[in-house]
């Protein structure tokens, strides 16, 4: 029997991939969490504005850290900033154009990984695997969304 609680395991996962990712792409300067945004901005491109809540929502991260991120992205050159006309308070966020020569790479660096982490496992084994994540996410993210029998909680 396995003596990891799986929360211990989805930490050293994460970790794990965070580790390699970045040694992986350490030719770009940029850490996993900075090329999921590059990305996420480049979806968006030209379709919606993005503010600074909306990164940090997407990731899922606190404020500090996505103005930190920001920041650094910022100082690298990859991303500007302003105020938006409507909101005062709203940050925009936007690219510089700087990612476009390596956009590709990073993309192929993310698949890679991807690739390496479904190595041996069938579409149901895959499929399977994203319901349980997605069920564990919503157990401890989303508790009020829960299922309620005999007036408490069912997890």
């Amino acid at each position: 029997m396995d003596t990891h609680s799986i929360g211990g395991m989805i930490k050293i996962l994460s970790e794990a991939i965070g580790q390699k990712t970045n040694a992986d792409c350490k030719e770009f300067n940029l850490t996993m969490q900075q090329m999921k945004i590059l990305r996420f901005l480049k979806l968006r491109e030209g379709k919606k504005i993005t503010s600074q809540k909306d990164i940090q929502e997407y990731m899922k991260i606190s404020h500090p850290t996505t103005v930190n991120i920001i920041r650094l992205l910022r100082e690298k050159g990859f991303i500007q900033t302003s105020t938006s006309e409507k909101d005062k308070r709203m940050r925009i966020v936007s690219l510089t154009g700087q990612e476009e020569r390596f956009f590709q790479d990073i993309i192929r660096c993310r698949d890679a990984m991807e690739q390496e982490l479904i190595r041996g496992l069938t579409e149901k084994e895959q499929d399977d695997l994203r319901r349980y994540l997605k069920h564990i996410y919503r157990n401890i993210c989303e508790p009020d969304k829960q299922d309620i029998k005999g007036g408490k909680r069912a997890i």
